[in-house]
């Protein structure tokens, strides 16, 4: 999303926890903007307004098991700045997981998007234009091919004053889904154009950033940048609170979707600068991270476990965090069951 805005908080948060490996790096993508003018924000009825002081996130209140699994699972907690926080927490290593993108032709919501393919989870995921048809500003690989160009993209790449950031702008960060050569998965966040590993397979891949951990990359992403009049630009309003979507791994075998609401999702919340994402995540455990299209983008859709019928279909499933109509977007980051 295009000049998006965010606030400042300050809390501390604390990880324990055991388990899976992953890796790596970082790339990405200047965002369309798609928000619909009209849609009101998502209140989930019961949504807990507790504040949270240096939390340790599996003792976080509530949690929601995902659908059809216990190893991943959803909390929402509220800041002590004031942010509402959606947080699912995936354990890689039970092997019972898998994260794909989807491309959405044409532009869809998140939740409809889920549906079609009965994830247990899901958030928006890179950068688009609003108009045109929704072309994607990010790549996307799926399969081990590729599903969303941004050179084909005319309103990027004819775009005067991006012409000389465009090298950047298509090298940034983006989040990879590997296997090595026995069919072991494991998750690399680095620039679009870094080599794969020998003895892995690129099998998915979503383009987003900037790149939020191990350091914030706004300025060599050229999300922020200096324009030939000399005037300073900051393309999705990394300096500002504003809803956020990212993705982040853990050294012991996390990964972490996230969405932080501001004004567009929920009325109470302020939302988060870039810094402050980076942080959040970093409190909570995160040692590599990459931002997402954020804004009116902003969405979350879960699959609880509990509501599982008996017959082992696919769960009534929410959107936690969004608006209403929801925004349509191009591409989402989707968490499946392995073997479902």
């Amino acid at each position: 999303m295009q000049e998006i805005i965010m606030r400042k908080i300050s809390f501390t948060f604390k990880l324990i926890s055991v388990l899976t490996v992953a890796l790596v790096g970082f790339s990405v993508s200047d965002p369309g903007s798609n928000l619909a003018a009209s849609a009101d924000p998502i209140v989930e009825p019961g949504a807990k307004s507790i504040s949270v002081n240096n939390p340790i996130w599996h003792e976080l209140p509530s949690p929601e098991y995902l659908w059809p699994s216990k190893t991943a699972v959803y909390y929402t907690f509220q800041t002590q700045g004031g942010t509402r926080v959606h947080l699912v927490v995936v354990d890689l290593k039970s092997g019972e997981w898998t994260f794909r993108p989807a491309v959405n032709t044409p532009v869809t919501g998140t939740a409809a998007c889920a549906e079609r393919f009965s994830a247990s989870a899901a958030t928006n995921g890179g950068f688009f234009n609003l108009h045109a048809g929704g072309d994607s500003t990010s790549y996307a690989l799926i399969d081990g091919k590729e599903a969303a160009d941004p050179r084909a993209n005319k309103l990027l790449m004819s775009n005067q004053r991006l012409v000389p950031y465009l090298d950047t702008i298509l090298n940034r960060t983006e989040v990879r889904f590997l296997k090595d050569q026995h069919g072991k998965p494991a998750i690399q966040i680095c620039p679009h154009r870094t080599a794969t590993a020998a003895g892995m397979k690129l099998v998915h891949s979503l383009q987003g950033g900037p790149r939020l951990l191990p350091e914030l990359t706004s300025v060599e992403e050229a999300f922020i940048r200096t324009e030939s009049d000399g005037s300073r630009s900051d393309a999705i309003g990394c300096l500002k609170p504003a809803s956020r979507t990212a993705f982040g791994i853990t050294p012991d075998g996390y990964a972490m979707m996230i969405c932080t609401a501001s004004p567009k999702q929920d009325p109470e919340s302020h939302g988060l600068t870039l810094a402050e994402l980076a942080k959040l995540l970093k409190d909570l455990g995160c040692t590599e991270a990459v931002n997402l299209d954020g804004g009116g983008s902003t969405t979350m859709f879960i699959r609880p476990l509990e509501t599982v019928s008996t017959s082992g279909q696919a769960a009534p499933a929410r959107v936690v965090c969004g608006r209403s109509p929801e925004t349509l977007v191009k591409t989402v980051l989707l968490l499946l069951p392995t073997n479902k």
